[in-house]
């Protein structure tokens, strides 16, 4: 079974940008995503198409 962590945020422009990481650690928890996602956006490490991401959206482990 495949695992994928998809990360979604929103940005500037009021779209949606989604960053997924394959493999997970098993065991992660929504405070340890939470924490990753709130220091991308304050790193300003996340850019889609020239909109910076302002807020976290939603995150979930989705498996096929």
């Amino acid at each position: 079974m495949k695992r994928t962590l998809k990360m979604l945020f929103a940005v500037e422009s009021g779209k949606t940008c989604t960053f997924s990481i394959d493999d997970p650690k098993t065991g992660l928890t929504k405070t340890e995503v939470d924490d990753v996602m709130t220091e991308m956006i304050e790193d300003r490490a996340i850019l889609y198409n020239n909109s910076e991401a302002t807020k976290i959206k939603d995150a979930y482990i989705y498996e096929i």
